[in-house]
């Protein structure tokens, strides 16, 4: 992990995501890219037709000040380098375009989660980020502090062992020390015995596996089960301390029994932990 993407509205949500970007970055060589979009669709400019060019460049100016200030801000008190980037246009397009321009490894963004904001990311034209990008999205929950992860959770219903999949993974695993739990998860309203069986037999395998791919052998494997994945999953983190989240992503065929973007989009609503959101388009796609 190289370079990470921060988008930001300057809001208290954006500002816990980029503290969470620059805290990592004193643990990593990592660069810093924030970029924020400034929307001519936006209701404010468009129920506001008195608000002709001069003011709409004084928007611009006033976004680039605060960029500035942001930039210094951090460079005294946390000692760390940030590059910043003003646009105009559409927030998501924008966050694709550039995460490609500067070949980044990690968008890290903030979510309100459920207290009263249910199902809303600010900027929401940014809601739907974690299900069109190849780059992996961290969520940063609202209400979230900062602190070293300890552990990491990787949630699947597949056995994913895939080392270009886990590279994500992996680069938080050894940049914090972290310990990695695998749960394989079934689902008991849907799945057979078989895939109960099937899951339940192959755990031990998988965490074999896992240690030889991520070269650590701080890995723990968990089967759970229940008729809820949100609910079963929250407890496991309780339970165990998770620190991050982290779900893989794929295209979902008729046949497949892993996760869909859409599941990985509810659950980054009920989160309460950092949760990082993996796209692996390679597998499942019709």
């Amino acid at each position: 992990m190289k370079k990470i993407l921060v988008p930001t509205d300057f809001s208290s949500c954006a500002v816990n995501a980029l503290n969470f970007a620059v805290q990592t970055a004193k643990f990593c060589a990592v660069e810093i890219n924030l970029l924020h979009v400034v929307d001519r669709t936006d209701s404010l400019y468009s129920e506001r037709p008195d608000l002709i060019q001069e003011k709409y460049s004084a928007v611009l100016e006033e976004a680039q000040e605060k960029l500035d200030q942001v930039k210094a801000s951090i460079a005294e008190t946390e000692l760390v380098e940030i590059r910043t980037f003003l646009r105009e246009g559409e927030v998501d397009e924008h966050i694709l375009q550039l995460s490609e321009e500067k070949g980044v490894d990690l968008i890290v963004m903030g979510t309100f989660g459920i207290n009263g904001l249910k199902d809303r990311i600010w900027g929401s034209k940014t809601a739907g980020l974690t299900g069109k990008t190849s780059v992996p999205v961290m969520v940063i929950p609202y209400e979230y502090n900062w602190k070293v992860p300890g552990k990491i959770l990787l949630a699947t219903s597949f056995f994913e062992e895939d080392r270009d999949v886990l590279e994500p993974i992996t680069g938080l695993t050894d940049a914090f020390k972290t310990t990695l739990h695998a749960v394989i998860f079934t689902d008991e309203d849907t799945a057979d015995a078989a895939l109960f069986l099937e899951h339940g037999m192959n755990m031990a395998d998988y965490e074999r596996k896992l240690k030889k791919q991520l070269n650590t052998e701080s890995v723990v494997t968990n089967h759970l089960s229940g008729r809820k994945f949100e609910d079963t999953l929250q407890d496991y983190i309780k339970e165990q301390d998770i620190d991050i989240l982290a779900m893989i992503t794929y295209q979902r065929s008729l046949w497949d029994r892993i996760f869909h973007p859409s599941v990985t989009r509810r659950m980054s609503y009920h989160t309460t932990i950092p949760l990082l959101v993996i796209p692996a388009n390679r597998k499942g796609e019709e």
